[in-house]
């Protein structure tokens, strides 16, 4: 995953070398991404729902969108607000985390 995200980071960046401002905004925007989906998966939304969502990318986003849909898939509906909202909260962490250190390491 940490590929994806690293190869993704980079093709919206559009440089190899991006500042160190452009990298946060883009992991913000990833992980905002990443708790949206997380929000939904909680909601029950279909995965199917989720996966002609992912159609409307372009491929370098797809994949992102993909991986973050399986990711988020693979985990359980919590049974309660206030377990979802941590689960939302932790999963955007996580993604912002992995983008942060994927961006920091090229």
């Amino acid at each position: 995953m940490k590929k994806i995200i690293m190869c993704c980071c980079f093709l919206y960046s559009g440089t190899l070398c991006a500042s160190m401002q452009d990298n946060i905004s883009l992991c913000e925007a990833v992980a905002i991404v990443a708790g949206n989906v997380m929000q939904e998966r909680q909601d029950e939304v279909p995965l199917i729902a989720q996966k002609q969502i992912a159609l409307e990318y372009d491929d370098g986003a797809r994949d992102l969108y993909e991986a973050i849909v399986e990711d988020a898939y693979d985990l359980p509906i919590l049974p309660n607000d206030i377990q979802k909202q941590q689960a939302v909260q932790s999963f955007k962490l996580e993604y912002f985390d992995y983008c942060e250190h994927a961006a920091v390491s090229e």
